[in-house]
C-alpha cells in the first residue's frame, strides 16, 4: 500500500485533495490508522494491520463524522482486539450475517404457535406491532443492549402495564435464542426493572348486572351473544370459551374438560345450571361443527370476533370502561360475596396461585353493603333489636 505519512490534523485532513487515484496517507502519531482518499474526494479512516500473516483494512469512519482524536482512540480499541486474538473483520462479518430482531420474533412466533396461550400470543402480537417492531425490529440481535431497552420501557411510562408486557416479550425471545444457541451473549432484559401494576378489578355492580341483561336479552340469536353468556356463566377467559369443543363437554355430569388454559392444561370446569342450558340450546342448532361457537366464515373454523355485538350490548347497557375480560371478574367477586372460599375461586378460575385470586376479596359498595346489612341484621336478632 503506498502512502505518504504525517502528523493528522483535523485541518490537515479537511485540506487535502483528491488525485486521479486512490490514495492512502498513514498517521505519524498512530501508525496503523489510515487515511484513505477516492478520486471523487471521498475520505474515510481505517486501521490498516495484519491478521494472521493477512492485510486487513478495518473502516473506522469517516473524518465529516469524527474529530481525528476520536478516530485515534478507535484504532487503539480494534488494535487491543487484534492483540487479545479477535478478528473484527470477522466480528463485522458475523454481524452481518447475525438475525435481526424481527427475524427472531417471526421465529420465535412460528416456533411457539401451538405452545403459548392464545392469549399470551395475541398479546405478543400486539406488543411487536404497535410498540416493538419500529424500535428493534431492523436492529441485530447483539445490537440491543440494556440502556435501549430501558430507555424504550422509560418512554412507555405512561402505558405501564404495555411497557411491562413487552420487556417481558423481549426476555422471552431472547431467552429462546440463547437457549437454541443462535446467540452466545447474555439477555440484554436482566437489568430492566419492571412497573409496579395495580390489579385491575372492574365488575358489574348490582344496577349494572340489570342494564347488561336488558340490553343483552334485546340481542338476537347469536354464536357472539351466547359466547359472552358463556364467558359470564363460566368465569372461562374468551379464547377459551371460543375454543371451546363438543366433545369436551358431558352434559349429562355437567362438566367441561378444558383442555388448556393460560396457567395449566386438562382442567375439568363445573358447568352451572345456566351454563347447561345455554350449552342445550345451542346443541338444538349445532349443524355437525365439532365447535360449540361454529363460524364458517373463520379459517379455524370457530367463532374468533364478538367485538361488534358486545360493542353493541356495552353501548346500550351504558357500562363505562367495561371489557370482555371483566366477566371473569364479576363472576369472581360475587362468588367470593356469596360465601366461597378463595380456594374454590382459585379452582374455579383455573388461577395457579391463590395470589391471583386475592384481589377479587376487595369489593364494592353494593357487595359490601349486602355483607354488611347480612351481619348487622344478625346481630340484631341475636340482641332481639326491633329496629
Amino acid at each position: 500500500m503506498k502512502s505518504n505519512s504525517f502528523r493528522f490534523t483535523d485541518k490537515a485532513i479537511k485540506d487535502l485533495r483528491p488525485t486521479d487515484k486512490r490514495t492512502y496517507y498513514h498517521d505519524t502519531i498512530e501508525k496503523d490508522l489510515v487515511l484513505q482518499i477516492t478520486p471523487n474526494g471521498a475520505k474515510t479512516f481505517y486501521l490498516y494491520k495484519r491478521i494472521d500473516g493477512q492485510p486487513v483494512r478495518y473502516k473506522i469512519g469517516k473524518p465529516d463524522e469524527m474529530k481525528i482524536t476520536q478516530a485515534r482512540d478507535a484504532a487503539i480499541k480494534v488494535r487491543a482486539m487484534i492483540v487479545s486474538g479477535d478478528n473484527p473483520q470477522k466480528t463485522r462479518k458475523d454481524l452481518r450475517a447475525e438475525d435481526t430482531i424481527e427475524t427472531l420474533y417471526k421465529k420465535y412466533m412460528s416456533d411457539h404457535r401451538i405452545k403459548l396461550a392464545h392469549s399470551t400470543y395475541e398479546s405478543y402480537e400486539r406488543a411487536w406491532n404497535l410498540h416493538l417492531k419500529k424500535v428493534f425490529g431492523n436492529k441485530k440481535i447483539s445490537q440491543v443492549s440494556s440502556d435501549t431497552i430501558k430507555r424504550f420501557h422509560k418512554k412507555l411510562a405512561e402505558k405501564p402495564y404495555c411497557a411491562n408486557r413487552c420487556v417481558v416479550f423481549l426476555k422471552a425471545m431472547y431467552n429462546y435464542v440463547i437457549q437454541e444457541g443462535y446467540y452466545k451473549g447474555s439477555n440484554p432484559t436482566r437489568a430492566v426493572k419492571l412497573n409496579k401494576e395495580e390489579a385491575r378489578v372492574r365488575y358489574l355492580e348490582h344496577a349494572e348486572i340489570i342494564h347488561f341483561f336488558e340490553a343483552i336479552n334485546k340481542v338476537e340469536f347469536s354464536y357472539s351473544k351466547y359466547a359472552i353468556l358463556m364467558m359470564l356463566f363460566t368465569g372461562a377467559r374468551k379464547s377459551n370459551v371460543l375454543h371451546m369443543k363438543w366433545d369436551e363437554i358431558d352434559l349429562d355430569a355437567k362438566i367441561w374438560k378444558m383442555p388448556k388454559t393460560k396457567t395449566s392444561k386438562n382442567i375439568t370446569i363445573a358447568l352451572a345450571d345456566s351454563a347447561v342450558d345455554l350449552l342445550e340450546e345451542l346443541k338444538k342448532v349445532n349443524q355437525g361443527s365439532p365447535f360449540v361457537f361454529p363460524s364458517p366464515a373463520s379459517k379455524s373454523g370457530h367463532l374468533e370476533d364478538i367485538k361488534r355485538v358486545w360493542g353493541t350490548i356495552v353501548k346500550r347497557a351504558n357500562l363505562k370502561d367495561f371489557r370482555i375480560h371483566d366477566l371473569r371478574h364479576t363472576l369472581a367477586t360475587y362468588m367470593v360475596a356469596e360465601g366461597a372460599n378463595p380456594f374454590v375461586v382459585q379452582r374455579a378460575l383455573t388461577h395457579k396461585s391463590i395470589k391471583s385470586t386475592q384481589i377479587y376479596v376487595n369489593l364494592g359498595v353494593e357487595v359490601l353493603r349486602s355483607a354488611i346489612n347480612n351481619t348487622v341484621n344478625t346481630i340484631k336478632t341475636i340482641g332481639k333489636v326491633n329496629h
